[in-house]
């Protein structure tokens, strides 16, 4: 090839490497909102098998077009509970009933509440997630929720088959030509669990038991991990917190030094329970004395005012969007943020990533 000819096509892969270096986008920063607006839905799930209800809220990445509605207000997700909530300053971006987005189809991610919770007790959680390319759904633990707790007699048992349930759900509806979810869930990817206390719980019994789930969330309480538990886990605790003392927060320690794949612990100083919710925001009273307000120390009863919630609000959309965009969607670039202390003012953080076991990573761009 003559000389000239040759320096034009060195030029030409010069140029069209760059290209794919632009292209080449890095992933939405888990520090902020995600690109898309988010929508929420409510719908109710009958678990035939167990003649059971779930009353059940989906957050997903909407269409460009709900950008900038006015939020569905807090009241309109319960009837019973509005005038409890009337005084509610917990932010809200999520457009009820808005369209999808058309990239769908997204991950799913399942969220469960605490003991005599709620289904929307942390949409800080699922309206980032949902920002950032993830179907969220969240149902009410029926026989266990602030509305009707102790109704049911077995909640450990109850709790996670309803997870798994709407896993298999949502599926099958993704899958249904013409049904009001088609395209919504992307199951060619691995699932996604986080949850509160007792939502905690049955984060680490859903790992435990279904395959399905890649990574897991758990927030303020241990929880069982099965020999065949495989999913890379971030817990996180309260160190003031008074729901389950001291004891049960060293078991979450001792939990983390049971998991067998990629792991963390972030243990945020001076916050509670209900630091972890949106509880302190409702205006009704909830997590005041173990998460909101001021609260005393285990170590020497003195007085203390606790982290803002939304303070831990932070740590927890950060990482939520870290470990699930890592190991439900593959993003690589997330493991440097997942082994980075965000906060390192009111943050411990332990990390033991063990790149060598991420298995169930999925493989492939966002």
């Amino acid at each position: 090839m003559p000389r000239s000819r040759t320096v034009v096509a060195l030029a030409l892969l010069a140029l069209a490497a760059c290209g794919d270096q632009h292209s080449a986008a890095p992933p939405p920063d888990p520090r902020v909102a995600g690109p898309y607006p988010v929508g929420v839905t409510t719908v109710t799930f009958v678990d035939p098998a167990r003649n059971r209800p779930l009353r059940t809220e989906i957050w997903y990445p909407a269409a460009e077009s709900a950008r900038g509605l006015p939020p569905s207000p807090i009241t309109e997700f319960d009837a019973v509970l509005a005038p409890l909530l009337s005084g509610s300053t917990v932010p809200l971006t999520a457009v009820r009933d808005a369209p999808i987005s058309p990239h769908a189809p997204f991950p799913l991610v399942a969220f469960s509440h605490g003991n005599g919770g709620v289904r929307f007790q942390n949409t800080f959680q699922t309206e980032r997630l949902a920002s950032h390319g993830f179907v969220v759904v969240a149902p009410d633990h029926t026989g266990n929720t602030i509305l009707d707790l102790g109704a049911d007699p077995n909640p450990t048992e109850s709790r996670p088959l309803d997870i798994s349930f709407l896993y298999d759900e949502l599926s099958a509806d993704a899958a249904e030509p013409g049904g009001r979810f088609e395209g919504w869930v992307d199951t060619t990817h691995p699932f996604g669990v986080t949850g509160h206390s007792l939502g905690s719980f049955t984060s680490l019994a859903v790992a435990s038991a279904d395959a399905r789930v890649a990574a897991a969330l758990p927030m303020a309480a241990p929880g069982p991990v099965a020999p065949s538990y495989r999913a890379a886990t971030f817990l996180m605790l309260a160190t003031e917190d008074k729901t389950i003392e001291e004891d049960l927060n060293q078991l979450v320690r001792v939990v983390y030094q049971s998991l067998p794949g990629p792991r963390w612990l972030g243990e945020v100083v001076d916050a509670g329970h209900y630091s972890f919710t949106i509880a302190c925001l409702t205006g009704s009273g909830l997590g005041d004395g173990d998460g909101c307000g001021e609260g005393t120390r285990f170590s020497d009863g003195s007085r203390f005012t606790f982290t803002p919630a939304e303070a831990v609000w932070e740590i927890v959309d950060v990482y939520s969007v870290a470990l699930f965009g890592r190991y439900l969607k593959g993003i690589e670039e997330y493991d440097a943020t997942l082994s980075e202390n965000v906060a390192p003012d009111i943050l411990r953080l332990m990390s033991d990533p063990r790149p060598e076991l991420t298995l169930l990573a999925a493989p492939g761009a966002p």
